[in-house]
């Protein structure tokens, strides 16, 4: 199977499936968000408001070629990996990619807690915000190995349950 990359929009739960989903299968877990924030020090937001789309694509590809070279990894990815073709076509050579979909509206709520990310125009927010997930779940959609839908407000653990029973993993 190789490594098993978790993909979706942001807020859409890769990072906290993540973790989960090498502990049940005693795997590493690493966050692609997180190794690069290691190696840059600083928050991606500010890297990418600075330095722009092109640097922080290169930086992904950068930061997943160093980690991708251990056995049986669960990698979550950042949000926007669907903009990112040389990392899409890394990820395929390496393992499976699996689409964890959350519904438009309910992703756009727990985006905004956080306040406006740089990826959204402040002037169109529900405009910009629609946009990208249309373009984004279009890619991940058509890329992925496994698309999991997850119900809004379920518990971690019976999404996770979900993850191994779509990958043929469950005990």
């Amino acid at each position: 199977m190789g490594h098993i990359f978790l993909c979706g929009i942001k807020h859409s739960g890769k990072t906290t499936i993540g973790k989960l989903l090498a502990q049940r299968l005693g795997r590493r877990w690493y966050d692609l968000d997180q190794e690069i924030e290691k190696k840059i020090k600083e928050p991606i937001r500010t890297f990418y408001r600075v330095s722009g789309q092109e640097a922080f694509q290169r930086l992904e590809v950068e930061v997943l070629k160093t980690i991708i070279g251990e056995e049986n990894l669960v990698i979550s990815l950042g949000g926007g990996a669907a903009d990112n073709d040389p990392l899409m076509k890394l990820i395929k050579k390496y393992g499976i990619l699996v689409y964890l979909y959350v519904e438009e509206a309910h992703l756009l709520k727990r985006i905004l807690r956080g306040g406006i990310p740089p990826f959204l125009d402040e002037n169109d927010v529900e405009g910009s915000f629609h946009r990208l997930y249309e373009r984004r779940n279009r890619r991940y959609s058509k890329d992925c190995n496994h698309l999991i839908q997850l119900p809004f407000g379920q518990a971690k653990e019976a999404n996770v349950e979900l993850v191994l029973d779509s990958l043929g993993l469950k005990e």
